[in-house]
C-alpha cells in the first residue's frame, strides 16, 4: 500500500533523489585517487577512521545540494535517503567501498 504525502518535505523526495543520485553518478566516475582528493576538499574533513571517511564522503555526496530535510546516511546496501519514517537506499559505485574502507589511504592518496 502507498502512502501520501504528509507534508512539503516529502514532496522533494524525487527531486532529492535525482540530485543525490546524479552527485553519486559523478563522483562515481572519477578514479579512486581522484574520489579522495575531492572528498577531502568538499568535505573538509580528514580520513583517518573507517566513521571519518564515511562521514566524510556523506558530506561530499550532500555537498551544495538542498536535500529539504532528507538526510543521508549509510545503509548495508548503499546510501540511504531519509526522513521520519520514509526512506530509499541508493546503489554506490565500488569507488566509494574502497574509498569507505581506506584503499586510497593505503596507496599514498590521503588527503
Amino acid at each position: 500500500m502507498s502512502t501520501l504525502p504528509h507534508d512539503l518535505t516529502d514532496l522533494y523526495l524525487a527531486p532529492v533523489l535525482l540530485a543525490v543520485q546524479a552527485r553519486i553518478e559523478e563522483l562515481g566516475a572519477l578514479p579512486l585517487p581522484d574520489l579522495a582528493i575531492r572528498i577531502g576538499l568538499d568535505s573538509d574533513l580528514a580520513d583517518w577512521t573507517p566513521t571519518m571517511r564515511d562521514d566524510a564522503l556523506l558530506r561530499t555526496v550532500g555537498h551544495l545540494l538542498d536535500l529539504h530535510d532528507w538526510e543521508l546516511s549509510w545503509d548495508r546496501y548503499g546510501l540511504k535517503v531519509s526522513h521520519d519514517t520514509h526512506s530509499v537506499v541508493l546503489g554506490v559505485p565500488k569507488t566509494f567501498a574502497d574509498f569507505r574502507v581506506g584503499l586510497a589511504r593505503r596507496f599514498g592518496t590521503a588527503v
